[in-house]
């Protein structure tokens, strides 16, 4: 979960206290037990992450969380892309990429949309864990914030297309699912444009496979943004 940043000084009678509510740190820990959850057609733990993910998203986030995240920058809104390649579209680029590309700029540019709900801002199969007694549990919270439910959804579809599942069953998904909304296929632009973007660019340091994944994931996303694109 996010760390809560402050200095805890003693009360009169005491106890720990936050003078003004600044300056101090709380982490909570807990010990999972289990892998990674398999999201491939084969298993349930999509079907469960799912079920986790209604539950997260279900109503608005709680005002502690909510002012735990309020000052921490959001990389969910500086996702982007596509205005960058239509300046200069590769000559790799993917065909149904460069015929969209007027039409993935602009979702782009209507990203970000402000929300209340609590947003993990990375769903993939690492970033959880299946425990043993708990189930499927989200975990790596660096990303934190609030935001509108469709993001983690959209978030998740590219992943569950990379596990093996048909992007034409998971746009079918996504297109159903509560969590979703006019504001799901511009976030999926804006995310699909940041991989296509960043796929380009040299490996960083200690990270050899990112680009790699980059490349997948876009192909994954794009695959996905096929069946919202007019």
């Amino acid at each position: 979960m996010p760390q809560l940043k402050g200095r805890q000084e003693p009360s009169p009678t005491g106890e720990a206290r936050t003078p003004g509510g600044s300056d101090w740190t709380a982490v909570v820990i807990a010990q999972l037990d289990g892998p990674h959850p398999d999201l491939s057609p084969a298993s349930r733990d999509a079907e469960q992450t799912w079920a986790l993910l209604d539950k997260l998203t279900s109503s608005p986030a709680p005002a502690l969380y909510a002012a735990a995240v309020s000052t921490t920058p959001s990389t969910v809104a500086s996702l982007h892309g596509w205005n960058e390649l239509l300046s200069a579209p590769p000559d790799d680029l993917a065909p149904e990429a460069r015929t969209h590309l007027p039409q993935l700029a602009e979702l782009e540019a209507a990203w970000p949309a402000h929300g209340t709900r609590i947003v993990h801002g990375d769903l993939r199969a690492d970033n959880m864990v299946r425990d043993h007694h708990r189930g499927v549990t989200f975990v790596d919270w660096a990303h934190a914030t609030t935001g509108p439910a469709c993001i983690d959804a959209a978030s998740l579809a590219p992943q569950l297309v990379l596990a093996g599942h048909a992007p034409a069953d998971i746009a079918r998904l996504i297109r159903d699912h509560p969590a979703t909304a006019d504001t799901t296929t511009a976030f999926l632009a804006a995310l699909t444009g940041h991989w296509h973007r960043n796929a380009r660019k040299p490996a960083p340091p200690g990270a050899p496979g990112l680009r790699a994944y980059q490349q997948r994931a876009a192909a994954a996303g794009l695959a996905l943004l096929g069946y919202r694109l007019s």
